[in-house]
């Protein structure tokens, strides 16, 4: 079936047209995907291509202006425009672990099919064919657009959450976003990662941008309800607490503060154990402070 996107075709025309010149496969990826399948304009597009992104990266900087970064290890290129905007490019990738929650080993793929099996969960395994005869033909080999349907998180190995234990996060985020949950398997991986102790193998720094990642949601409180049943907020801080005076806060920044202020005496700790600057945990100390007097 063919999966249209909803938003940027200028640009993604002019990308598919720069691929097709050097011979590439050009496919917009994961989270974009996932939004065009729930009607919902994207704001964040990944392409994926067959072989190194330089070519079609050129080609944007001459027409959009703007700068990149090569993440080599990793087989990415990340472009900013002229205003600013961010795209992430990406080669065909395979995914190993030398150990639970490491950072993983990136080699190349032979198609994006093997790519999209490294993927976090089905619902983000989908790829739309920018390039050739039929663009905007949708690659979906794990099932992804039937889990969508059923408002499901499945992931798609049994060791999904012991390779990469920020995926338990990932997955509250999502069902939280869209009202969905974690199918039964998933469910049942996630209650045994836990119980593993795979979140704290886990840098701070990981677990604080995956809380950050939550707070930023519109309402955070299903993603963070999701987490508490799993005993996945312990591991941030064991008296982390949180209600709708949270996500009554605008902004992540508050909602922290909203959090330490929830945790009384704990709370101070709270925010030390996020290891942002000096200056950051600072503000958000007195922000804490503040809320406690009311």
């Amino acid at each position: 079936m063919d999966l249209r996107p909803l938003n940027d075709l200028p640009l993604l025309q002019k990308a598919a047209a720069l691929a097709a010149g050097a011979g590439l496969e050009l496919y917009a990826v994961g989270g974009c995907a996932r939004d065009w399948a729930l009607g919902r304009p994207s704001a964040d597009i990944d392409f994926l291509l067959s072989g190194d992104a330089g070519p079609v990266v050129d080609g944007l900087e001459a027409a959009y202006g703007g700068s990149r970064q090569r993440f080599s290890p990793f087989l990415t290129v990340r472009f900013f425009d002229g205003q600013g905007r961010r795209l992430d490019f990406a080669r065909f990738r395979k995914e190993t672990y030398a150990k639970p929650a490491a950072l993983p080993t990136v080699t190349q793929a032979a198609s994006a099919a093997e790519d999209l099996k490294r993927r976090d969960f089905a619902c983000n395994a989908m790829a739309v064919r920018l390039d050739g005869p039929a663009p905007y033909a949708l690659l979906d080999p794990y099932k992804g657009l039937d889990d969508i349907k059923a408002g499901l998180v499945r992931v798609l190995h049994e060791k999904s959450f012991e390779d990469d234990p920020t995926r338990l996060y990932r997955a509250a985020r999502f069902a939280g976003r869209f009202g969905w949950r974690l199918a039964d398997g998933t469910l049942a991986l996630a209650r045994a990662a836990v119980a593993a102790g795979a979140p704290g193998l886990l840098s701070r720094e990981r677990l604080r941008n995956e809380l950050v990642k939550i707070l930023k949601e519109e309402n955070p409180l299903p993603a963070l309800e999701l987490l508490k049943e799993l005993g996945a907020l312990a591991v941030i801080h064991p008296a982390f607490a949180f209600g709708p005076a949270v996500a009554a806060q605008r902004g992540h920044s508050a909602r922290l503060a909203a959090i330490a202020a929830l945790m009384g005496a704990a709370g101070d700790e709270f925010l030390a154990g996020l290891r942002l600057s000096k200056k950051e945990t600072a503000g958000l100390l007195e922000l804490a402070a503040a809320l406690r007097r009311g």
